[in-house]
């Protein structure tokens, strides 16, 4: 493999390190957001709805899976976290039924940050690929000159 294959490929791998720390980040910012109901049911010919019955907005956590791309490197994938929510009894909630059930969103503060070590170790080994590339790229000119 050529050194800018090998650059290429370690770029893409920053980039999905971003997309997962966003996600992660994105995640965490609506921990206490209105969710979807618990037990919803999404089927693919159908529109995934925006609000609830009140007119608020309904956040849906997200998980990002990467996998590989060849010599394009990584290929990142968001897809919807399922179940969105789970139960819980709150009967002061906005969003509780008759019986002061209400939804969180199905996130997880020790997941996430898994995720974010993760996302950080992968930046981390991705950008040691583009320093020992430089280095290597730098050795090649002054072989050349």
């Amino acid at each position: 493999m050529s050194i800018s294959g090998a650059l290429n490929i370690a770029v893409s791998g920053i980039v999905s390190a971003g997309n997962r720390t966003g996600n992660a980040a994105n995640n965490l910012a609506n921990i206490r957001s209105v969710a979807a109901r618990a037990g919803e049911v999404l089927r693919p010919d159908q529109p995934i709805p925006e609000t609830n019955a009140n007119g608020e907005r309904i956040f849906r956590p997200t998980e990002v899976q990467s996998t590989t791309a060849g010599p394009a490197g990584v290929r990142n994938r968001i897809t919807l976290v399922d179940p969105a929510s789970f139960p819980i009894y709150d009967p002061s909630a906005a969003d509780a039924n008759a019986d002061g059930i209400s939804s969180i969103p199905n996130v997880s503060i020790e997941n996430e940050t898994v995720n974010l070590i993760g996302a950080q170790r992968q930046l981390e080994a991705n950008a040691a690929v583009i320093r020992t590339g430089d280095d290597l790229l730098e050795e090649a000119i002054d072989i050349l000159a």
